[in-house]
């Protein structure tokens, strides 16, 4: 295989793509002013790292959105930078360290005047850390769903928690009193590589219906990803830590090769965990897969503490250093580009607007699941899979955009453009409504018009996209379309709904 030229790609990853580095752009300049203006003890030069990376993790999310997480990205760098330096453990008087962890913690509980919670025994109006984290805690409380905003707080207190814990073990390590046990350790790790701060606030700030539900597989996940990732980072640190006296997965005893493994072996376990989730569309697993794939590969290539010092040789413990070796142990390295199974084709098809063979969508519609109301409620966007048929010609006549499930019993079946472009309700073919309705051997819900001898099925390819098929009483062929939800309202600019 020629190694030299690029896979192709979907339509869909160049568009993933291009949103993640329009996204990167726009929160760059944004974050390094504001670096500047708090004076955090970060360098600069990593503004686009942090840009890049939460770009990277959710590229389907408003700029405003991924600028909000590279500020906490940021954050944590900074203390990460002020609580390993030399004398930080021995800081003394008002401005000393555990003073400034304290007031981060009420920071955190929101009982410091600059959160907006309160007032506090301690001022930390001269701390730019603090100051910094208020304002990122009361974006954060503000956009966030308050039902998920505790789990971060907690994973914020954790992460200072863990911190105050390495300093510890690394004090009692060179005073001679030994390591702590890889247990604790590992458990501190999780908490203080960032991994669990940056999800649970993507999570926070998410508006993914029932999320919540999905926290005890989601939660366990990100535990695994995280001690995976911290592994990781101990064996593309370890030289580095152990000139700085850090006590890490290494110096307890474990070998690199163990290491490796566990690392592995942890990302595996994350991976199929969210399996199920990811392959339903589900962001908030998606997000996670995202976050757990950009550290472990970028700690396969530098260590982002000394990001000038980039190397490209494998890890210790990893698979050696062969021309075709895993350059991750989360994905392997292709030999040659992956064949798209059918529903990954369709998918490609619906975002580019092709056309796609009606024997295979038939065979697709077949191996699908059915759908539920509650999953079908609101506005959704339509297009076909050919433009040839009787039915496709009369809904570009008709300027078709899509369909609105308000409830079961009320049913806009041909939301249409008008001259301007604006949506609206065609009702002359009246109105519909959802019935459960067994068709191809399976039971589901579908749209039943009040008017026409006309009944639209669904089976579902991810939450918010669906394969659908018109079955029309005497009709010749079965009439193939596609619904996509709209988050919002449709969209008012003019042009033609397919």
């Amino acid at each position: 295989m020629d190694t030299s030229r690029p896979h192709g790609h979907s339509p869909r990853e160049i568009v993933s793509i291009a949103d993640t580095c329009s996204a990167a752009l726009r929160s760059m300049p944004r974050l390094e002013i504001w670096l500047k203006e708090l004076g955090l003890p970060v360098d600069p030069a990593l503004v686009p790292l942090m840009c890049l990376q939460t770009a990277f993790f959710t590229p389907w999310l408003p700029p405003e959105t991924c600028y909000q997480l590279s500020r906490l990205t940021v954050w944590l760098m900074a203390i990460d930078n002020v609580l390993d330096a030399p004398d930080a453990a021995h800081s003394a008087g008002p401005d000393g360290t555990p003073n400034r962890v304290r007031a981060w913690h009420e920071v955190l509980a929101g009982r410091d005047s600059d959160s907006g919670g309160g007032s506090s025994s301690s001022s930390s109006s001269d701390d730019p850390l603090a100051r910094a984290l208020a304002e990122i805690t009361r974006d954060l409380y503000r956009d966030g769903r308050p039902e998920l905003t505790p789990i971060w707080r907690k994973s914020m207190h954790q992460t200072l928690l863990g911190m105050r814990g390495e300093r510890e073990a690394a004090r009692t390590a060179a005073a001679g009193g030994g390591v702590p046990r890889l247990a604790d350790y590992l458990r501190h790790g999780a908490w203080t590589i960032g991994v669990e701060q940056q999800v649970t606030a993507l999570w926070a700030l998410m508006d993914e219906p029932g999320l919540p539900r999905r926290l005890p597989v989601l939660l366990g996940a990100l535990r695994q990803a995280a001690t995976a990732i911290r592994l990781l980072n101990d064996l593309r640190g370890h030289q580095r830590e152990q000139s700085e006296g850090k006590t890490d997965a290494l110096a307890i005893g474990l070998t690199e090769q163990e290491a490796y493994r566990r690392a592995e072996e942890g990302l595996e376990n994350c991976r199929r965990a969210l399996a199920p989730l990811t392959a339903a569309g589900y962001g908030s697993a998606v997000a996670l897969e995202r976050v757990a794939l950009w550290h472990a590969r970028m700690y396969h290539r530098f260590d982002p503490v000394r990001p000038g010092q980039t190397t490209t040789s494998p890890l210790p413990g990893g698979p050696g250093s062969a021309p075709h070796a895993r350059l991750s142990p989360f994905v392997p390295q292709p030999r040659e580009a992956p064949a798209m199974n059918i529903e990954q084709q369709v998918l490609d098809v619906i975002v580019s607007g092709g056309q796609y063979d009606n024997a295979k969508l038939a065979e697709l519609f077949d191996q699908l699941e059915p759908v539920d109301t509650d999953l079908l409620i609101g506005t959704w966007q339509g297009g076909g899979f050919e433009d040839t048929s009787e039915n496709a010609a009369l809904l570009t006549k008709m300027r078709w955009y899509g369909k609105r499930f308000v409830d079961a019993v009320h049913v806009e079946p041909l939301l249409c453009r008008d001259e301007d472009g604006t949506v609206f309700s065609y009702e002359e073919m009246g109105l519909a409504t959802l019935h459960e309705v067994t068709y191809r051997g399976k039971q589901s819900t579908a749209m039943v018009y009040d008017q026409l001898p006309i009944i639209d099925h669904f089976r579902r390819l991810t939450d918010n996209v669906l394969l659908c098929v018109m079955d029309k009483k005497e009709a010749p062929a079965d009439f193939f379309f596609h619904l996509t939800r709209v988050p919002a309202s449709p969209p008012q600019s003019s042009g033609d709904g397919g």
